[in-house]
C-alpha cells in the first residue's frame, strides 16, 4: 500500500453513529484498544458502553470475523443467537441489540464465504449474509506477498 493508502486507513474514525445506531470495529469500550466481542459479557459491556456513550440501541462491529447477534433479554441479561444467512432477524426497538456482522475476509467459523448484514431500519430486521468469492485467488495472493502465510491458511480453512 501507499503510504497515501495507509494514511487514509490510519485517518478512519474508530466510531460511527447514525440516530440511536453505533458502528465500530470492535468493542464500544475504548475503540482505540480494539477489544474482541466474543462472547456475553464482553457484548453487554460494549453495549453498556455505547449505550452510556451515544445513546446507542443498535450496535455493529466485527473484529471477531464470526456472525453473531446478541439480544437483551427480559431480565437485562444479554442472550447469543446465531443467525442463519440470508434469514430476516426481528429486532425490535424496545429492546438493545448488538451483532458482529462478521468479515470479507480471514473467517474464523469454516465457512469461506465472505460475510455482511443487512440492517433495515424502517422494518427492524437484521438479515446477515455470506457469499462466496475467489478465496483460492486470494489466498494465493497473499502466499506471493510478504503476509504471513496463516492468513494464506486461513482463507482456504474458513479458520
Amino acid at each position: 500500500m501507499s503510504e497515501e493508502h495507509r494514511a487514509f486507513l490510519r485517518d478512519l474514525p474508530l466510531t460511527l453513529t447514525d440516530e440511536d445506531v453505533l458502528f465500530v470495529h470492535a468493542s464500544a469500550v475504548a475503540p482505540e484498544r480494539w477489544h474482541y466481542v466474543e462472547e456475553e459479557r464482553a457484548a453487554a459491556r460494549s453495549l453498556d458502553a455505547a449505550v452510556q456513550a451515544w445513546g446507542s440501541r443498535y450496535v455493529f462491529g466485527g473484529h471477531v470475523h464470526r456472525q453473531t447477534l446478541y439480544y437483551e433479554g427480559t431480565a437485562g441479561r444479554l442472550i447469543a443467537f446465531t443467525p442463519q444467512p440470508g434469514i430476516a432477524v426481528p429486532v425490535p426497538a424496545h429492546r438493545r441489540w448488538i451483532a458482529t456482522v462478521g468479515s470479507v475476509g480471514q473467517p474464523r467459523d469454516g465457512d469461506t464465504r465472505a460475510m455482511y448484514a443487512f440492517f433495515d431500519r424502517d422494518h427492524a430486521r437484521l438479515t446477515f449474509h455470506r457469499v462466496a468469492y475467489d478465496h483460492l485467488a486470494a489466498a494465493e495472493a497473499i502466499r506471493r506477498s510478504a503476509l504471513p502465510a496463516r492468513y494464506a491458511q486461513r482463507l482456504l480453512e474458513g479458520r
